[in-house]
């Protein structure tokens, strides 16, 4: 089974292109979404932020906002979270790609926003990045309505830079311009994909 390996920076539309992989029946990986579970309600991680960052959990939920602004006053504390979490992500992306194996599937995709920096990609059989120009990047960000730019760029700032994560990927989809490009580029993969010559 191939596994193809995308990423892409906060904004740049990395979830609308899954979205299209997953649409046309190829298992999509989330890792965002991992992490929400397992810092969810009695998810797996909970216990443990809280017991390295007391008050970071209130009513059995995590305090989103108090983590945000404990990772942009020290960004070390980004770190530390990931050490706690990536681990537990790491055994959900096994089983998910042993699963994936067993059900015969000629590919699978896996979306992780560290896709580099943690050295998934050598993992993977082809890496995708999606990219889009900062400005872009920046009112996407803002449209949300959950994060300031200040949040955002923290997060941002932690990771291998676009430019860098660009010159490494096999593939590039750039999503600066309207979803009608993007999915055009998309579906244009996953043609290739579909007769095994990507």
């Amino acid at each position: 089974m191939k596994i193809l390996g995308v990423t892409g920076s906060m904004g740049m539309g990395k979830s609308t292109v899954c979205e299209l992989f997953h649409r046309y029946g190829f298992p999509v990986f989330d890792a965002d979404q991992v992490v929400h579970q397992l810092q969810g309600p009695n998810g797996k991680g909970l216990k443990l932020i809280e017991k390295n960052f007391p008050g970071s959990v209130k009513n059995n939920a995590l305090d989103r906002n108090y983590l945000r602004h404990i990772i942009v006053e020290d960004r070390s504390n980004l770190k530390k979270i990931e050490q706690i979490i990536l681990p537990l992500v790491a055994q959900e992306r096994d089983r998910f790609i042993r699963h994936a194996q067993a059900r015969g599937l000629s590919w699978c995709v896996l979306d992780v926003p560290l896709l580099f920096e943690k050295k998934i990609n050598l993992l993977c059989t082809k890496t995708l990045v999606v990219t889009a120009p900062v400005d872009v990047q920046k009112n996407r960000i803002l449209k949300r309505n959950t994060i300031t730019w200040e949040q955002a760029r923290a997060f941002i700032d932690s990771q291998m830079p676009n430019r860098i994560k660009c010159k490494m990927a096999d593939i590039l989809v750039k999503t600066g311009l309207s979803k009608a490009h993007t999915f055009f580029q998309v579906k244009k993969i996953i043609r290739l994909m579909q007769v095994d010559q990507l």
